[in-house]
């Protein structure tokens, strides 16, 4: 499945600080994953997965944020390594069985994967500075 790669928006106060553009920034069906640019080719092959079934640590939820520009709260101020954000879109339906926060969603149930509507990738080195 080939899936459109954005390029970032100017990143402004205008517009929060996202990278995608306004239109799926606005969209209450889409959310935005962020993860290191290796694990492109297995989220695009198996999935979303929790860090608990990766055996990367105990979180048993994957988490997808409402804004883009919240994404960069795991990365501090500058990306040491390279990055991808994902938009993606749940179903109406798929929304209702998720743990829905103010400003994310936890997914617990391995069955619910969204539509990965494209990516942003976030070069090494990056600051929001």
């Amino acid at each position: 499945m080939k899936v459109h790669k954005y390029e970032m928006t100017q990143l402004t106060e205008e517009n929060r600080f996202c990278v995608f553009p306004s239109n799926l920034e606005n969209d209450s069906e889409v959310f935005f994953h962020s993860t290191k640019a290796s694990n492109f080719e297995s989220i695009m092959k198996h999935g979303f997965r929790s860090a608990e079934d990766l055996n990367l640590g105990a979180l048993k939820s994957v988490s997808y944020a409402k804004r883009s520009s919240s994404c960069f709260a795991n990365l501090g101020w500058s990306a040491d390594e390279d990055l991808v954000i994902f938009a993606v879109r749940f179903t109406a339906e798929d929304l209702g069985k998720v743990i829905v926060n103010s400003a994310d969603i936890h997914v617990y149930r391995k069955c619910i994967q969204p539509q990965i509507l494209g990516y942003v990738s976030i070069p090494h080195g990056f600051s929001l500075l």
